[in-house]
């Protein structure tokens, strides 16, 4: 072993062991970049399976910045003054009144008998599969295209996730692909509506898991407001629902999500498990592990005002959805994202030819301010599976998912945007293309979109 030089750090220790929670934090952000020296580090051992399709660097924006956010948090004064209520009588923790009337009002969105508000999208999933008493020899159903959270939860109750391939044409599995890849040890299954894009077989799956005797859950997290194609809000198809309220959700508390269930039955577990499994009737006796996932009062009392504009925010994400369509619908080489009965999308999302044109796509917005998204990286393909116990996983081939992390991306979708704010970011695509040779000048300047939250926000003697 090479003796430590007094005053030197080893060069396999990373700079981040070099701050000091004392002072100005040397990087305050949650996007650290790394937690190695050289991010080349771990990519270079990686397969080539995996190197070859990972991700390109993100694009950067022009000198000005940029003009438009791919997604920007929407509030009302209202959320403000109830935070500003909170605080001023003391509720503000998850035992105070906001946390339940949020849970009143979701229950009556939703239509069910239980809710409970929770720290996030990902606490709230975690809580509903423990409530499925799964364990280690269990295999959870879950498809690979979407966040990393739902695989992440899978496996911190100690179950194994078994990725789904997407049905052809859709960001979402289907029947067919779900029974491809179940197995006498199957026990639950988790469908995302991934982009808010309500999974066309819902109906179906569910009957399907009533028939196998799957617990199903709905992650709704990019969802919420969004309907099936029978005009059932997504999140009553399952046993349990859970949902994020995170900044860039139609719906936010900053931080935060709920988990709801459709039959009465769960209430008492479910409130147990999302605080450290404490039982009404024994304080400070508990009978299983549990975690804490309760929502403050702060968050709940900042996100109950916007829980009746769902319906509004959601109609005008369809004029969005309608909008892009109409501009890029008919340009070659370019295909819109899959378009259900109700297409109020929470993102827009489009699909080049190759990878090579969605990075040159996305490369021409950004250096005119227009910030994009990629697509999600496929859950079997991620280097946790070749760092972590399942090796080999990055293996199996999903042709469909692997194909749209490939080649598609989402364009600004909020609720700040209008007509000609869409209209706009359509010409630089159709620029891109060849289709126009001339843009007009863009109907907005740097620094927009919080200007118009700042009017939202306004008191009514300010306005």
């Amino acid at each position: 072993m090479a003796a430590h030089v007094e005053g030197q750090q080893p060069k396999s220790v990373s700079r981040m062991q070099d701050a000091t929670t004392v002072g100005t934090m040397l990087n305050p952000s949650l996007y650290i970049g790394s937690i190695v020296s050289d991010p080349q580090d771990r990519v270079s051992i990686l397969p080539p399976r995996i190197k070859e399709s990972m991700p390109s660097p993100e694009p950067k924006p022009g000198e000005a910045g940029w003009l438009y956010r791919v997604l920007e948090p929407y509030y009302s004064r209202e959320s403000v003054d109830n935070v500003m209520s909170a605080m001023m009588s003391g509720q503000i923790s998850s035992g105070a009144a906001w946390p339940r009337r949020l849970a009143e009002q979701i229950c009556q969105l939703y239509g069910v008998p239980v809710a409970l508000p929770t720290s996030s999208g990902a606490s709230a999933l975690h809580v509903a599969l423990l409530a499925c008493d799964l364990g280690p020899q269990d295999h959870v159903l879950v498809p690979s295209f979407t966040m990393v959270a739902v695989a992440n939860m899978v496996k911190m109750v100690g179950s194994r996730p078994i990725y789904c391939d997407s049905a052809s044409g859709s960001l979402n599995p289907g029947t067919e692909e779900l029974l491809r890849k179940a197995t006498p040890r199957t026990k639950a299954v988790i469908v995302c509506h991934t982009y808010g894009v309500a999974c066309r077989d819902i109906r179906e799956i569910a009957d399907l898991c009533k028939e196998r005797g799957w617990w199903l859950i709905e992650d709704i997290c990019e969802a919420m407001g969004s309907r099936a194609d029978n005009g059932e809000l997504v999140g009553t198809f399952g046993d349990f629902g859970v949902a994020s309220l995170y900044a860039n959700k139609p719906i936010t508390a900053g931080d935060g999500g709920w988990v709801h269930a459709r039959e009465p039955k769960h209430h008492d577990r479910l409130k147990s498990l999302i605080n450290h499994g404490f039982d009404p009737a024994y304080h400070f006796l508990h009978f299983e592990t549990a975690p804490n996932a309760k929502m403050n009062g702060l968050g709940a009392a900042f996100v109950c005002s916007q829980v009746k504009l769902l319906p509004q925010i959601m109609e005008h994400r369809g004029h969005l959805a309608t909008w892009y369509r109409e501009k890029l619908s008919d340009v070659p080489g370019l295909r819109c994202m899959e378009q259900r009965t109700h297409d109020a999308p929470w993102v827009f999302g489009v699909e080049t030819v190759d990878r090579k044109t969605r990075d040159n796509l996305r490369d021409h917005l950004a250096a005119r301010g227009i910030e994009t998204r990629n697509y999600f990286y496929p859950l079997h393909l991620e280097p946790v599976n070749f760092y972590g116990s399942e090796v080999g996983v990055y293996e199996v081939v999903l042709a469909n998912a692997e194909h749209s992390a490939q080649v598609g991306f989402y364009l600004p979708t909020h609720s700040f945007l209008e007509r000609s704010d869409v209209f706009y970011i359509c010409s630089l695509v159709h620029e891109f293309y060849g289709v126009c040779k001339e843009v007009q000048p863009a109907p907005r300047e740097h620094g927009w979109a919080d200007q118009e939250r700042s009017r939202l926000l306004a008191k009514p003697d300010e306005s």
